[in-house]
């Protein structure tokens, strides 16, 4: 078995008030689901790119994390394995968690090899994963397998096998099988665990507000919520960090609510995927909803220095409400608290015309295809279906702390990733009959490079403190990257 790592370390940021001790514990119980967040919007910008891709632009501007990467510190006996090896024979396979679960994966592949003597060579491309991958693209040059981080069909399947007749494909999660199968059936994917973009919050906190989370169909209900919180309460009603620009994830629920579930009968999907939609009039409404929360005091008062680490204690501790986000953060509230007592809840209806929304999409770290020109396709397959087995899906699952994809993982209880699919288990009953699933809104309906925009905008609406004046900027700070990602 030979490993070629490749790991970059991580400086943690702090905003003040906050010790630095207390800020380190935190950054660190958070590390897991910042590093899942940050693949979902597939990077930042358009054009040329530094050295770090898009995901490390996204970390200086909006959507990415700034992690502890303790791995890094690991790192050097992986990099004298790499030194060792060199380029080596056999599969290549790229990945991109950089932190200590890292290891884990490492010893699924190498029992791997013991088994069946092929040998799988591990790029761990860490920050600079997905701006590698554009470059090998470019060239022509791609590994045997790779982690597509939410973006196996729009970004990846020209170059991707087919694989729709592998025997695991049978155990897809019917919900998340559709999001990632294309118009003619193919689909590119292990998918080992699904992502879900919803809004978490705290049961404690709405049952001490008097309100019940299955009765909130709608946005409207779900603003009565906040008031409910805001009169009845000392929690925040939703909580909110551009410190780091996470709140991205807020348009990324809302977007879809609004503007492209297949149930909106006026629904601009075509528009958006075309590229005629006009945030600045056709969007206008998804920002006058962010403005007003913001008017009626639902957000933290620390919401511009606020990081996720942030909202995850907050969250955790019984001091916040809601958080729009994804399904990912679960095990890093409870890190904070093992005790909190965390529910999920699928995104409002525009009306009451309209249902709940979940976004499902690849988890982050979990999903795996084949390069379509592979000199390796009968070794890669037989890789996929070693993943795909139950014992050794439930390991990945763990790493990725995602919902499992395939109907035939199963989580001890005692696992936090069984918590979090209990409780989108409990939601999906909960809301049965009023759901609509969809891709990610990010992935589906916007050019790859908006993500760091999407949290842009909601910083340039929001940390001056005058939304109502700083929106029109806001806007058209999405529409022209809108505009010029598109081609207009």
């Amino acid at each position: 078995m030979e490993i070629l790592t490749q790991y970059r370390k991580h400086s943690l940021r702090y905003a003040g008030g906050v010790s630095m001790k207390k800020r380190l514990i935190s950054g660190l119980l958070c590390a897991a689901m910042a590093l899942s967040l940050v693949a979902c919007g597939g990077g930042s910008g358009s054009g040329s790119e530094g050295a770090s891709g898009e995901a490390a632009d996204s970390a200086d501007s909006a959507g990415s994390e700034d992690t502890e990467s303790d791995a890094a510190d690991s790192g050097d006996a992986g990099n004298e394995a790499a030194d060792s090896a060199g380029s080596g024979s056999g599969l290549e396979l790229a990945y991109n968690l950089a932190t200590e679960d890292f290891a884990v994966f490492e010893g699924l592949i190498k029992d791997f090899t013991e088994e069946t003597g092929i040998n799988v060579t591990i790029y761990n491309g860490g920050d600079d994963y997905e701006s590698a991958m554009k470059t090998r693209m470019s060239s022509g040059d791609l590994p045997d397998m790779w982690v597509t981080h939410g973006w196996s069909i729009i970004r990846y399947s020209e170059y991707m096998m087919d694989l729709s007749d592998q025997p695991w494909v049978a155990n897809i999660d019917a919900g998340l099988k559709d999001v990632i199968t294309n118009d003619n059936g193919e689909l590119f994917i292990l998918p080992i665990t699904q992502a879900v973009a919803a809004i978490m919050y705290n049961k404690d906190v709405l049952e001490a507000a008097g309100v019940d989370a299955t009765t909130i169909r709608t946005w409207d209900d779900f603003n009565a919520a906040c008031q409910a919180i805001a009169d009845n309460t000392e929690a925040t009603p939703i909580e909110l960090c551009l410190g780091d620009a996470f709140d991205a994830y807020m348009l990324e629920v809302i977007w879809p609510t609004l503007y492209s579930n297949s149930d909106i009968a006026d629904n601009k999907a075509d528009a958006l995927q075309g590229g005629s939609f006009d945030f600045t009039t056709d969007g206008a409404d998804s920002f006058q909803m962010v403005s007003d929360w913001f008017t009626s005091g639902y957000f933290n008062e620390d919401y511009v220095s606020g990081k996720k680490d942030d909202i995850c204690s907050a969250l955790a501790n019984g001091e916040g409400g809601f958080a729009l986000y994804s399904t990912e953060m679960i095990p890093s509230i409870l890190a904070y608290n093992e005790e909190a007592n965390i529910g999920i809840l699928p995104v409002p209806a525009k009306d009451d015309s309209t249902a709940s929304y979940f976004g499902t999409g690849e988890g982050n770290f979990s999903c795996f295809g084949i390069w379509k020109d592979t000199e390796y396709e009968a070794e890669c397959k037989q890789l996929l279906e070693y993943l795909a087995r139950p014992e050794i899906a439930v390991q990945v699952v763990k790493i990725d702390g995602g919902i499992p994809g395939l109907t035939d993982t199963v989580l001890d209880n005692n696992d936090l990733a069984a918590y979090t699919t209990n409780a989108f288990k409990e939601a999906q009953s909960q809301f049965d009959g009023d759901l609509v699933y969809d891709n990610f809104f990010d992935r589906e309906y916007l050019p790859s490079g908006m993500w760091s925009v999407m949290g842009d905008s909601l910083g340039t609406l929001l940390a001056d403190g005058d939304p109502e004046g700083s929106k029109d900027e806001a806007m058209g700070m999405v529409q022209d990257n809108y505009s010029d990602l598109m081609g207009n």
